[in-house]
């Protein structure tokens, strides 16, 4: 439906424009990612990799922050993982950052973007199935007779 789509590519211009936005201020952030939008250069080892969960935190930070790249469909950052702290660039595509957060000055977490699954909060009306409906209506002759008179009194 171009609703959701349009919905996506709202979600995915703020996402990007956040992160932008922060980078720009020197703002240090969070993004929780669906691990499915992830990769790793170099691929990091399976004792490591096992043991993501199906949504990762990445706080970006320091060096990390400083390594950030931003595209307009992914970014790209510089990481450390395990307790050798191995090295890798991790690229995420926009569409798989489910939050960006930040700490307030109290130490807190701020949820600065969300993104939500439109289609499970609203109910998203199929203009299509409105469409053949009408059509069925209309295929009935009695049924066109009445729409008529019903629109000739509406407008005396």
């Amino acid at each position: 439906m171009d609703i959701l789509k349009n919905y996506d590519k709202l979600s995915d211009k703020h996402c990007i424009e956040y992160i932008n936005f922060l980078c720009e201020n020197d703002i240090h952030f969070s993004i929780l990612c669906d691990f499915t939008s992830v990769s790793f250069d170099p691929i990091l080892p399976e004792e490591i990799s096992n043991k993501f969960s199906p949504l990762i935190w990445f706080i970006l930070a320091g060096y990390t922050f400083e390594s950030i790249k931003s595209f307009q469909d992914l970014i790209t950052f510089e990481a450390g993982f395990g307790q050798d702290n191995i090295g890798s660039i991790v690229t995420v595509l926009i569409k798989g950052i489910m939050q960006i957060i930040i700490k307030s000055k109290r130490d807190e977490d701020i949820i600065l973007f969300n993104r939500y699954a439109l289609d499970t909060i609203l109910e998203i009306k199929n203009t299509d199935s409105i469409q053949d409906s009408m059509e069925a209506i209309l295929s009935n002759p009695k049924n066109r007779k009445i729409i008529k008179n019903l629109q000739k009194n509406s407008k005396n």
